[in-house]
């Protein structure tokens, strides 16, 4: 009974500690919040393994597994969410978005697609605009069109200018359709609006480095090596690792 007892108050815990982590990431407390996070899951794995892990718990689980780019075990458990968060609209909307998220990061871009576009025949949101503008630039990233991606993110800053990520999604397009003095623009604005997040540090380090300032360009890779890689994240630790390297052999060969 006692062990019982213990379990379910682990599954509250770890959503408190995943909560407080969230919290610490806004005060750019990014290692404090890695503890935090660390914490939570192996809480809510405890909770897991007993059966006692509610719907919007295990949506929560499965979120904090991606963020620890565990998203094969990510997708089971949000399916199994599916089956126990009933019919409340708000939650079987967040599943669909979290899902599009996990196939993403699994590779499967076309079904991450149309997931993400389902959520958004319910009404568009700000996390949904940023998710699928960034998933649209993808797409055109392999077919060489980018008209749906334009049209899509133009809409997105027209819903929200001073949105972090909007604004890093308008970057990453003008980066990829080749106008890198246009995306600096709008990447430095995210970094303005949201110096957390790791996708602007790493393409400002990038086009610093393109443009010859070293020292700007390294600055910004050792903030970005420090920064949160959430879910959400459009770089990859190893691609950071990739960009510090090549700046620090531009810098031995000045």
């Amino acid at each position: 009974m006692f062990e019982s007892i213990k379990q379910k108050m682990a599954g509250r815990k770890a959503y408190a500690l995943h909560v407080q982590g969230n919290q610490l990431i806004e005060k750019r407390d990014i290692a404090g919040a890695k503890q935090k996070h660390a914490q939570a899951l192996e809480l809510y794995e405890q909770a897991y393994k007993a059966h006692l892990l509610t719907g919007n718990m295990l949506l929560a689980y499965g979120v904090l597994l991606m963020r620890f780019d565990r998203c094969q075990e990510a997708k089971q458990i949000l399916l199994e969410s599916e089956k126990q968060i009933g019919n409340d609209p708000q939650s079987r909307k967040q599943l669909r978005v979290d899902y599009a998220v996990c196939q993403w990061k699994l590779g499967e871009l076309d079904k991450a697609i149309e997931n993400m576009e389902s959520a958004a025949s319910n009404g568009l949101t700000s996390t949904i605009y940023t998710t699928l503008g960034y998933f649209y630039i993808e797409k055109a990233k392999e077919t060489g069109d980018f008209s749906k991606a334009i049209e899509f993110n133009d809409k997105a800053m027209e819903y929200d200018d001073e949105d972090a990520g909007v604004l890093d999604n308008m970057g990453q397009l003008y980066y990829f359709m080749g106008d890198h003095d246009k995306a600096y623009e709008y990447f430095a604005k995210a970094y303005t609006a949201k110096p957390t997040q790791v996708a602007s540090m790493y393409y400002i380090a990038k086009i610093n480095l393109e443009r010859g300032n070293l020292e700007k360009a390294g600055a910004f890779i050792e903030a970005c090596a420090e920064g949160n890689f959430s879910a959400l994240a459009t770089i990859s630790p190893k691609q950071v690792e990739e960009l510090k390297a090549e700046i620090d052999k531009a810098k031995a060969g000045k």
